[in-house]
């Protein structure tokens, strides 16, 4: 495994671009077990070594020390971190060290603990740890000016940091992309890659880089002579720049709308934006390189306006001020612009001086873009055979130039190409492995179909063997109305009867007797007649008894609506009997305003089964002495209370589990009212219906 990783870290080395793509691709198949563990070795100090490390670390990034004292702690920590045996640990402060030493610009330094990085993290198959010695390679590369080589590394890590889902990363990796690509003016890749940073960005709501990227865009479009695109792009940078509070790139947009407009030729528009950025008085004090570039931006779209007012003075100031902060580059812009003011002044000998020092300083930054501008103003201010020497090495210049960065588009290009290629290929084998994934999913799918259509079948035949249970029960109630009806009916019958049998045959022959009786009153002997009258009032009496039990007998007290309190004092009765042993005793109380005759069937017969499980019930779980089953008349509405003494239930919810509790609630539900359940432990259970009539 070292001799691999030595031979991977030799291709890095000589920018081996098809051999480091395809180590990405081996890689790529491996990260689902990029957190692989370690076994820690016997050193019972590999924690302390990694605290010592973290906190040598930590001490260089001090803003006290000098540069001296933190290398020496830089250094100290270095050689822990070496002796540290937990891989992962290592991984970890190998990062931190890494950009301690970035920090401090020590690039040697820093592209060793980036090699040992890429070693320690491939050994563990640590996917994230593989990425970021990418992103240090590229930014080691980036500084030493091997462009294809960043490039290729930044590329790498942006696919792998997207493979791990670390998206933050992946977009700065994209967007360094980007920004190679535009300084080299590939300005379509560039484009492309800065869109990819953006779509990774908005995955993870990272709004600091996601205007840099939008900024980039704007950059780009600038150059490509898309202004309105431009313009578009650095609105929606500032606006995400103000949100977020940061003065700094607020002005920098600020700056770059105002270039925009400059080239479109919106000179006053240009100055409007330049004078909104120099508002931030206070920032650009501490920002001396950013206040140089906006008076000199500032004088230069004054210039090309035609207002000479404060020109060249605040040319001068700019690059009065650049010189102080040694800002090279900028010396270049800020001569070359006086040189183009005296240009326009018709002042060619101020505008050869300055287009002169413009190139003398350009070469040595190796500023393209200072040496061209700078030339291409002295061939029109030097004389005719200098200025054919300044267009030769113009265009020699360029020539090399446009094959540099054509070499440079050629190369980025066979990355991709090679990536995808390899990619594609792992897209066919992983399409196969779908396609297997596909037929095995079908087939449990199948299966899981058959089981469904069994299990509705099965369900939908215990759904008709309850609906048939449920008529079933309304026909037996039905049955048990009409016989109670057709038992008073015949009870009515026989009361009629007696009472014709009383009314015509007793009382006519009491009638009878008592008239006999009082034709002996003829009689003056007055004991005959004293015991006669006693008869007659005796006679009398059982008279007016009779006549009262006959008309009782002959009235319809048994009315149509007694018909269902009947059978539920039946449902109760049999249950008191079944309950007689437990000594559970029932207590029924009806409500005469309910009128039972207009109560729909339906209703009668899901509240006869609701005080049928309700009983139940008690009757198995309840261990109670007394039960109570009321109906009454609220309002509108009708309630059924159903009650016990017993020992009740310390959760509801848990009683509700039930199937004889379901099924109240069911039927409840089905008759359009309402169910509620309450219960404390030891202290009974009620069970109250509400029904709307």
């Amino acid at each position: 495994m070292n001799l691999l990783i030595k031979i991977l870290l030799h291709l890095l080395d000589t920018r081996n671009i098809v051999w480091g793509i395809l180590f990405l691709g081996l890689l790529g198949s491996c990260t689902s077990n990029n957190k692989k563990s370690v076994q820690d070795q016997p050193d019972s100090f590999g924690d302390i070594e990694a605290d010592s490390a973290f906190v040598y670390i930590n001490r260089s990034k001090d803003d006290q020390l000098d540069k001296a004292s933190a290398l020496k702690a830089l250094s100290k920590a270095d050689y822990f971190v070496n002796r540290i045996a937990n891989d992962s640990l290592k991984v970890k402060a190998l990062v931190e060290l890494g950009a301690a030493w970035r920090g401090l610009k020590e690039w040697d330094s820093f592209h060793d603990t980036s090699k040992q990085l890429y070693s320690v993290a491939s050994d563990i198959e640590d996917s994230s740890g593989i990425a970021k010695a990418y992103y240090n390679f590229a930014n080691y590369y980036f500084q030493m000016e091997q462009i294809d080589s960043a490039y290729q590394n930044h590329f790498l890590a942006e696919r792998l940091y997207e493979r791990i889902g670390d998206h933050k990363e992946a977009g700065l990796a994209a967007l360094s992309m980007a920004i190679i690509q535009k300084n080299i003016r590939d300005y379509v890749g560039s484009e492309t890659n800065s869109i990819r940073a953006i779509s990774h960005f908005e995955k993870v709501d990272e709004e600091r880089y996601l205007t840099s990227a939008n900024n980039n865009l704007g950059l780009i479009y600038n150059e490509m002579g898309k202004y309105d695109l431009a313009i578009q792009y650095h609105n929606i940078a500032l606006e995400d720049r103000r949100k977020i509070k940061n003065n700094g790139l607020v002005i920098g947009s600020l700056n770059n709308i105002g270039l925009v407009h400059a080239n479109k030729k919106d000179y006053a528009e240009a100055i409007r934006y330049y004078n909104m950025a120099l508002e931030y008085e206070d920032e650009l004090e501490t920002r001396p390189k950013t206040h140089a570039r906006l008076l000199d931006n500032l004088a230069r779209a004054k210039s090309l306006m035609g207002n000479t007012e404060q020109l060249p003075g605040l040319f001068y100031e700019a690059l009065a001020m650049r010189e102080s902060e040694g800002d090279n580059s900028g010396v270049v812009t800020s001569n070359l612009h006086l040189a183009e003011y005296f240009l326009a002044k018709d002042s060619i000998a101020e505008a050869y001086k300055h287009a002169k020092t413009a190139l003398e300083k350009s070469k040595p930054i190796k500023y393209n873009r200072g040496v061209l501008e700078s030339l291409d103003i002295l061939v029109k201010t030097a004389n005719a055979d200098e200025a054919l020497e300044f267009a030769k090495e113009q265009v020699a210049i360029i020539d090399s130039l446009q094959q540099e960065e054509r070499g440079y588009r050629e190369q980025f290009a066979r990355i991709r190409y090679e990536t995808d290629k390899i990619e594609s290929e792992n897209i066919r084998v992983t399409r196969q492995k779908r396609q297997l994934t596909i037929l095995l999913l079908s087939l449990v799918a199948t299966f899981f179909l058959i089981y469904i259509f069994i299990q509705r079948r099965s369900n939908q035949k215990e759904l008709q063997f309850r609906e048939a249970q449920q008529k079933s029960n309304e026909d037996i109630y039905n049955l048990m109305l009409l016989q109670q009806e057709k038992l008073e009916e015949g009870k009515q019958i026989e009361k009629n009867r007696i009472s014709e049998e009383l009314h015509d045959g007793i009382l006519g022959q009491l009638f009878g007797t008592r008239l006999n009786l009082d034709s002996l009153n003829d009689s003056n002997d007055k004991g005959v007649i004293e015991k006669r009258a006693d008869y007659i009032d005796q006679l009398k009496n059982i008279e007016d008894e009779i006549r009262r039990i006959s008309h009782n007998l002959n009235s319809n007290v048994f009315a149509k609506d007694v018909f269902f309190i009947e059978v539920i004092e039946n449902l109760i009765e049999d249950q008191a009997k079944i309950s007689k042993e437990n000594g559970l005793m029932y207590h029924f109380n009806n409500d005469p305003a309910i009128n039972w005759e207009k109560m729909p069937n339906a209703i009668k017969v899901h509240l006869y089964r609701i005080i049928q499980e309700g009983l139940n019930n008690i009757r198995r779980h309840a261990q109670a002495h007394n039960a109570w089953i009321n109906f009454r008349r609220e309002d509108h509405s009708l309630l059924l209370n159903i009650t016990d003494d017993g020992k009740g239930f310390s959760a509801v919810d848990r009683v509700k589990k039930g199937i004889g509790i379901k099924n109240i609630s069911s039927r409840v539900k089905q008759i359009g009212g309402t169910v509620k359940f309450s219960s404390e432990n030891r202290k009974g259970t009620t069970i109250l219906v509400k029904i709307k009539i």
